[in-house]
């Protein structure tokens, strides 16, 4: 305990603090009563959490949803870096994980971009990220995407995909392949690295994450594609408390409730109690939500602070994004999750 507070007390601390900055229930309250996207800007310009970022929108410069947002980006980034100036050096692999994910939402944008025929917003260059970023955004077709992505961990992944007869590949089927390539990655760095308590943590973190998700495409399918047969190819080839004979029970159950009966002699039998198919990604997010919460503000010291504050960051990111669009379209904002992160 002494050496892991020697070794992480200062990342700890840090994240804590960070964390204590954070969007409160008041301020979600306050950014759904704004009037447009600028009116957003501003409040965040006095809030300790968001005030550099908006601070860049300044001087005459045109504040839209784009702009705030990928100025938000920019703030989650700024963070990732202070905490990264506290990680030992053992532990710099497992936290290039955002990188990682940023990585792939890129690739898959572009990919969205190439099978929409039409330009879609591309995120910013991370720093420390193998991706040709410039590459990324100017790819015309799937040779240049896959160029752009040699130096990353998808690029085999990417050739896979390429279709013998030419043209682009299906996209959900990149996006399972190349979630699962991430997750591969992160369970090699985990077995690789990490013993004790820290280990089961992390396994649990994904683990469990993986599990939601793969119930959540099992939902789905039985719902709203109930003509599908094969699930396998749409599943993560992973798992924690859902073993692969379960998998393959859920994946035959004959509809969503036949699913849910199942679940019932399961680690997650109560929390998928009078549960409608809607409401299972809620879950995943408020079960993601409090799992970091916990482990950073009660946790031992240990990397998974500054794993699960990046976690809590990006949520509140999301939610914020979200209300930034509410408004600038004029329609409620959703603060169901914004009650919950308001703690």
């Amino acid at each position: 305990m002494i050496g892991a507070l020697m070794d992480y007390g200062a990342l700890c601390t840090k994240a804590k603090a960070l964390y204590g900055k954070r969007l409160r229930l008041a301020d979600f309250n306050r950014i759904a009563a704004c009037h447009d996207v600028a009116e957003v800007a501003e409040y965040l310009r006095g809030h300790p959490a968001w005030s550099a970022s908006a601070q860049r929108l300044t001087g005459g410069v045109y504040i839209g949803r784009l702009e705030l947002e990928l100025a938000l980006w920019q703030q989650f980034r700024e963070d990732y870096r202070s905490l990264l100036h506290f990680v030992p050096r053992g532990d710099k692999a497992l936290m290039a994980f955002p990188v990682l994910l940023q990585e792939q939402r890129a690739i898959l944008s572009a990919l969205r971009r190439l099978q929409a025929g039409h330009p879609l917003s591309t995120p910013q260059a991370v720093v420390h990220s193998a991706l040709d970023w410039k590459g990324l955004l100017n790819c015309t077709d799937l040779d240049r995407l896959i160029a752009a992505a040699s130096r990353t961990i998808y690029a085999p992944a990417l050739q896979r995909l390429r279709p013998s007869g030419g043209g682009l590949p299906d996209y959900a089927t990149a996006e399972i392949l190349l979630r699962s390539v991430y997750f591969s990655h992160m369970y090699r760095i985990i077995e690789r690295t990490y013993a004790g308590q820290v280990r089961q943590v992390l396994l649990r973190a994904y683990g469990e994450q993986i599990d939601l998700l793969n119930l959540i495409h099992i939902l789905r399918l039985k719902t709203y594609f109930p003509g599908q047969r094969d699930y396998l190819p749409l599943l993560f080839p992973f798992n924690y408390h859902l073993r692969p004979p379960l998998i393959q029970a859920l994946c035959a159950a004959p509809d969503a409730d036949g699913v849910f009966a199942l679940l019932r002699d399961t680690p997650y039998a109560k929390a998928f109690e009078h549960v409608e198919v809607s409401e299972v990604e809620d879950y995943y997010r408020r079960a993601f939500y409090r799992f970091n919460r916990q482990q950073l503000l009660s946790g031992p010291p240990s990397i998974f602070a500054a794993v699960a504050y990046l976690n809590l960051k990006e949520l509140e990111l999301r939610a914020l994004v979200g209300m930034v669009e509410a408004v600038k379209y004029g329609v409620p904002c959703d603060l169901s999750f914004a009650q919950l992160m308001g703690e």
